[in-house]
């Protein structure tokens, strides 16, 4: 077995495990550097507060110092 076949079949293991249980990989293939991000189980929140399509709708300057 060349050092090449045996590198691909030790990513392909690591693929196939990652896939297993939903982690994503990231692999440098130069280096032979794997990177497992593991899934969270946690809901994350989308993005909130992003720019509206349309026209702005500033608030005068003086009402937000009055909020502030």
């Amino acid at each position: 077995m060349s050092r090449v076949s045996f590198r691909q079949a030790d990513i392909e293991r690591i693929l196939r495990a990652a896939k297993n249980v939903g982690a994503t990989v990231q692999v440098d293939i130069k280096t032979l550097v794997v990177t497992i991000f593991h899934p969270t189980k946690e809901a994350v929140e989308p993005l909130s507060g992003l720019v509206r399509y349309g026209e702005e709708n500033w608030d005068d300057e003086d009402d937000w110092k009055a909020s502030v």
